[in-house]
């Protein structure tokens, strides 16, 4: 499922260049590997985009097994006109019984652009 939506921009630190506005993306997929052999975990990966989309993704940390797919759902952000930038990103790979969808971005996952992700599984 593809999302489209307006958001307003994030408020950075001090110092820290603004993160870019993501207005659409895909959902998240757990990996059905991962979730079948119950894995769960935190991926930090790097995002580089031109001004419009990502084009470089570095993973810094977490299990290998869980970071395609991260990235895979990174290649599908489209952003609001922005200067070229790099930014990291955190996807929560988890098992959560009971998880609610996201109604705002009328997604399975808890999408908090572009900084963290989670993706939940009941396993």
């Amino acid at each position: 499922m593809t999302c489209v939506f307006a958001v307003s921009s994030m408020v950075a630190q001090k110092d820290a260049p603004a993160l870019p506005v993501v207005t659409a993306f895909e959902c998240p997929v757990y990996p059905p590997l991962a979730q079948r052999a119950r894995v769960q975990g935190t991926i930090k990966m790097q995002v580089t985009t031109d001004g419009h989309q990502a084009t470089d993704i570095k993973l810094k940390s977490g299990s290998p097994m869980l970071a395609q797919s991260a990235a895979n759902n990174i290649r599908t952000w489209k952003f609001v006109d922005h200067p070229p930038t790099t930014f990291d990103v955190i996807f929560l790979y988890v098992n959560q019984r009971n998880s609610k969808d996201d109604k705002v971005a009328d997604c399975a996952a808890k999408m908090e652009l572009p900084s963290k992700v989670t993706v939940s599984a009941s396993f």
